[in-house]
């Protein structure tokens, strides 16, 4: 039992919807030519890594310790989720919104494009934008024993033309200042992919953050009430969140939601897109927020090679503008004879090196680092509660907020905010627009 009150930590989150079961029927209407349901897939931040660049020796175990993902095992994940999505009834499309590579090389994008191109086979519909990871990336490398050397990565021109089969071949409207592009993947559904990378702005190292730039959003804007002229259905994908998934992500974790993500979220509900698909932070994470006038949904899918190796089914009522949301995880792979063990030991030991090493720069003492990495990767599942964290994170977190400092009693708010989960649901919901 836990007796935080939550009155200092409330969320900008309401209730919605009720939980539901995992059932895969859907299909178009017996007695009409328009399709009035659809069913599509959500998975993000895949990273795909073609393993023909390195996968053991000191440089590549060093980059895995600064950015802890599963790249080794990244194709297999990717090949597993593409397996079962071919064998999702009536699945019409697959969404992913952005770092379909590790790095941006070339070899990587081009693994990526054979794999969706598996799903475009079967007449299963692919679209994409970019991550942060996936264009002008100065860290295109491969790895031998000690030694990292450059490859090459991908051009925005040459991203759009690798994975033009998934997105932009089908673009109905393309922005010409960013890879956003508007696809109608059902009747009378309208996709708004958008570009929300500052790739233009890679140096040294990658830019991490994003934006929709005053250009793109006007661009925006005005589909948008073309597409409510003629009665769409729309919903947006993008890399960055578009509202803060909670309350100290803008003040710690900054760069996963947009720049100037509350007035960019206010246009767009304002506009008429009321759900926007994201991916960035490698977590489950569905929240709501209302604006004066509009109401958006960000639903944030996990990655691939971050435990629990999630993946999204939604089917949607298109007259109804319901989406019904059901998530799974990838249990198995070819090279591990225990993977739900091995990815989750992989993924907690990664968070706590993490927080151990990076924590003091964010504030953090070293002694609280094992309680921050606890509710991290509680965080990455999503739909996680104070009250299900460890007898000892729970009062570590609990004599914090306690604490007469108030350097450390604010801190333990944050920890617990971080912890407690708000409504909506996060991995089995209904959202009604």
């Amino acid at each position: 039992m836990y007796s935080i009150s939550r009155r200092n930590f409330l969320r900008t989150t309401a209730v919605v919807g009720t939980a539901l079961s995992l059932g895969l029927t859907t299909g178009c209407s017996d007695d009409s030519d328009t399709q009035t349901t659809a069913k599509f897939a959500v998975l993000s931040d895949p990273h795909v890594y073609d393993t023909s660049l390195g996968t053991t020796g000191e440089a590549f175990e060093d980059y895995l310790s600064s950015d802890r993902k599963m790249l080794a095992e990244s194709t297999e994940i990717m090949e597993a989720m593409v397996a079962e999505l071919l064998n999702v009834k009536d699945l019409d499309f697959v969404i992913i919104p952005g770092d379909l590579t590790k790095d941006g090389e070339k070899v990587s994008h081009e693994k990526m494009a054979s794999l969706l191109a598996k799903l475009n086979d079967k007449g299963i519909k692919t679209y994409v934008v970019p991550g942060n990871h996936d264009i002008n990336n100065p860290h295109a490398v491969s790895f031998s024993g000690s030694t990292t050397t450059k490859v090459a990565s991908v051009t925005p021109d040459e991203f759009a033309e690798i994975h033009n089969k998934s997105g932009f071949a089908k673009a109905i409207y393309k922005d010409k200042n960013s890879l956003s592009y508007i696809a109608e993947p059902a009747d009378n559904v309208w996709l708004f992919a958008i570009d929300s990378c500052k790739y233009d702005n890679n140096g040294t190292y990658p830019e991490t953050s994003g934006e929709i730039s005053a250009e793109t959003l006007s661009w925006i804007l005005d589909k948008l009430a073309i597409a409510k002229a003629k009665g769409k259905l729309v919903m947006g994908m993008m890399h960055h969140g578009v509202i803060a998934h909670f309350a100290a992500q803008p003040l710690l974790f900054a760069e996963y939601v947009l720049d100037e993500y509350s007035t960019v979220g206010a246009a767009l509900a304002n506009a008429g897109m009321n759900i926007v698909f994201t991916g960035h932070f490698h977590a489950q994470d569905v929240v709501k927020y209302t604006f004066s006038g509009g109401v958006l949904y960000d639903v944030e899918t996990g990655s691939g090679v971050t435990a629990p190796s999630p993946y999204r089914i939604i089917d949607l009522d298109i007259p109804a503008k319901t989406f019904s949301i059901a998530s799974y995880e990838i249990h198995s792979i070819p090279s591990k004879t225990d993977f739900d063990t091995y990815k989750k030991e992989f993924t907690e030991q990664g968070m706590l090196e993490l927080y151990t090493t990076l924590g003091p720069q964010y504030g953090l003492p070293v002694e609280y680092a094992a309680v921050g990495a606890e509710i991290h990767v509680a965080h990455y599942k999503g739909d996680e509660t104070f009250a299900s964290l460890s007898a000892q994170s729970q009062a570590v977190v609990q004599a914090m907020v306690s604490s007469a400092d108030a350097a450390t009693q604010q801190l333990g708010g944050v920890m617990y905010d971080f912890a407690q989960d708000g409504a909506p649901t996060d991995n089995n919901l209904t959202i009604t627009l």
